[in-house]
């Protein structure tokens, strides 16, 4: 009965957290969608104005891309895990080894999210988290970052992970 409470939770917590995934994605490309919808409707550009936006649209489209090419690889551990999870064939160690990675994947993602979220609440423009195996790594949106920037981006980071300044990874994204 408790295996089954234990189970219960744990797929409610997947699933809330999928949820925020979702959310989150669906919000990055409906502000993504806003930020360009003026140009798309034939608002002029002066000159200093474009290549500016095609700097910027080619900075956003890095960030995009980043963020729906770590979706489709999370995607696929997902499936994959929970093929496993939900095997008939698979042993007691393989399924609690499957459940673990699951959870671990699940709160990597709730955390990238978290950090992405906070540095852009900061002032900075966009932000790529990354966080598995212990470690983490942060591209910022700018071409360069002081060091109370790399201080402020530094103390979400190791709030949200519990990651020694060590196992973090900073850089600017131009």
């Amino acid at each position: 009965m408790e295996k089954l409470k234990t189970n219960k939770r744990f797929f409610i917590v997947l699933g809330f957290a999928l949820l925020l995934l979702a959310g989150a994605v669906f919000m990055d490309l409906k502000l993504g969608k806003a930020k360009t919808e003026p140009a798309e409707q034939g608002a002029e550009l002066s000159p200093t104005e474009a290549p500016v936006s095609a700097v910027m649209a080619g900075i956003n489209g890095y960030f995009n891309e980043f963020r729906d090419e770590r979706s489709r690889v999370r995607a696929q551990e997902i499936d994959y895990l929970r093929s496993v999870i939900n095997s008939e064939n698979t042993d007691a160690d393989a399924l609690e080894d499957a459940r673990g990675r699951l959870f671990e994947l699940v709160s990597n993602m709730e955390k990238e999210f978290t950090i992405e979220s906070r540095i852009r609440g900061k002032g900075f423009t966009d932000a790529a988290a990354s966080v598995k195996d212990g470690s983490a790594s942060v591209v910022i949106d700018g071409a360069s970052l002081s060091d109370e920037e790399v201080a402020r981006i530094l103390d979400i980071i190791i709030a949200e992970t519990g990651l020694p300044a060590s196992a973090v990874s900073i850089s600017p994204g131009a």
